[in-house]
């Protein structure tokens, strides 16, 4: 369990606030390409870390991302003129660039010097694969992008999805390098019922390869053994194979907001990358980006779909999942009696419906954590020791460090005497 200050400040991303600080020292992604589809298009709503914020692409195809509020009157940017590389308010016609400058003030007498003097927030921004990054951290110490593998791979090699989860975001990443969950949270038939239907199901529901399915759940208390490394944590899960070896899952933490795990491709050949990032919009919601990736051919369809279905079904027109705490995430008890361990369809809602559950900030002092917890104990501390670090002057340095990224996942079977060489693992990991 966690003191009430660490939980609060492992939990808080609000300027000024130490986990705030750390998260903005990081890029984040905050936008899919597609929110804004074509130079001066509607501007986008964005909130980031508690920020109000407003997103537009201008005449020359650049993102930019600025305070929502003009700073003139105060009105709302949102509602503003895109037009002529610039967002133009709409109460007095006041117009700003993607840096925040304030290029025209027609309102003010001709020859004024005003406008040189007055300008808004502006957010950098990268985009690629399809997604928008922003850094809201101090400018002297903006970051190259994230060295994750999939970052600047040809177009049609990844995918990524959006959605909301209303939970802070430490319950969604905690949920993510939890291996265990699966076991029972994610399967089609209650787990102690191993039938060739359960077994099909978490194969085509986890993209794993069909033997390894088998290692995962006959198996159902994983053993961790973890590795603090220069870009989070490594998480290696053990699991009993045949008789004289364990089949060992090996998984990342990226600091502070990513974790990555694999699959396997459609024709079981060759690998297929998989990853989340957890973007913090408040103390009490986030925007999880679901990303699939390839590096031999681009994702086939069925391998879009798949990740479309993990990330889940969204309300038309937004990112706000269909089944929710409203509607008890659409649980069907009798399918839960007779057919799967929740009654809830889909991986997306079953993550929801634990973990927007526990409340939107889970009061961490009335826990009571297992062996299986040990990833989420080694990966709090190292958040609340890099926070505590940045308050007393120390600068993470994992974010000046994004080739410490590149990083794939490995599914090993390894004779029972070898161990864990931890060391020798993460070299496997590391991409060269």
């Amino acid at each position: 369990m966690l003191s009430i200050e660490d939980n609060e400040l492992l939990t808080r991303v609000g300027r000024g606030k130490p986990m705030g600080e750390l998260l903005r020292r990081f890029w984040h992604p905050v936008l899919l390409s597609s929110e804004l589809p074509k130079p001066d298009c509607p501007p986008v709503r964005v909130r980031l870390m508690g920020e109000r914020l407003v997103a537009f692409r201008d005449t020359s195809g650049r993102v930019g991302l600025l305070a929502e509020r003009c700073p003139h009157r105060r009105a709302s940017l949102f509602f503003g003129r895109n037009e002529e590389n610039g967002l133009r308010c709409i109460y007095h016609g006041w117009k700003y660039d993607i840096d925040g400058r304030c290029v025209d003030m027609p309102s003010e007498p001709a020859g004024s010097n005003f406008a040189s003097k007055v300008r808004t927030t502006g957010y950098p921004c990268r985009e690629t694969n399809g997604v928008v990054f922003a850094y809201l951290g101090p400018p002297e110490l903006e970051p190259e992008l994230p060295g994750i593998e999939w970052i600047g791979l040809p177009e049609g090699h990844v995918y990524v999805t959006k959605r909301y989860e209303f939970a802070n975001w430490v319950q969604g990443l905690e949920g993510g390098i939890d291996s265990c969950h699966s076991n029972f949270l994610h399967t089609t038939v209650p787990a102690f019922r191993r039938t060739s239907d359960f077994f099909d199901g978490l194969r085509s529901r986890l993209q794993f390869d069909a033997k390894l399915v088998e290692y995962f759940i006959n198996d159902l208390s994983p053993r961790f053994c973890l590795r603090d490394t220069d870009y989070g944590v490594m998480i290696g899960t053990q699991r009993d194979a045949e008789a004289d070896s364990f089949y060992w899952r090996i998984t990342h933490w990226l600091l502070p907001h990513a974790n990555i795990f694999g699959g396997v491709r459609d024709d079981g050949s060759t690998r297929l990358g998989r990853g989340l990032i957890w973007s913090a919009v408040d103390d009490h919601t986030t925007a999880v980006f679901s990303v699939s990736w390839a590096l031999e051919s681009p994702l086939t369809e069925s391998e879009r779909d798949a990740c479309e279905a993990f990330s889940g079904a969204v309300v038309p027109g937004t990112f706000m999942p269909l089944q929710t705490m409203a509607n008890d995430y659409l649980i069907d008890r009798e399918r839960q009696a007779t057919e799967t361990f929740t009654g809830i369809e889909s991986l997306q809602a079953q993550d929801l419906a634990a973990q927007e559950g526990m409340g939107s900030i889970v009061d961490r002092t009335e826990e009571h954590l297992g062996s299986s917890d040990s990833a989420i104990i080694r990966v709090r501390r190292a958040l609340i020791r890099a926070a505590k670090d940045l308050m007393e002057g120390t600068e993470p340095p994992q974010a000046a460090s994004p080739a410490s990224q590149k990083l794939r996942t490995v599914d090993l079977i390894r004779p029972r005497a070898e161990g864990f060489d931890g060391e020798e693992i993460e070299a496997l990991c590391r991409l060269r």
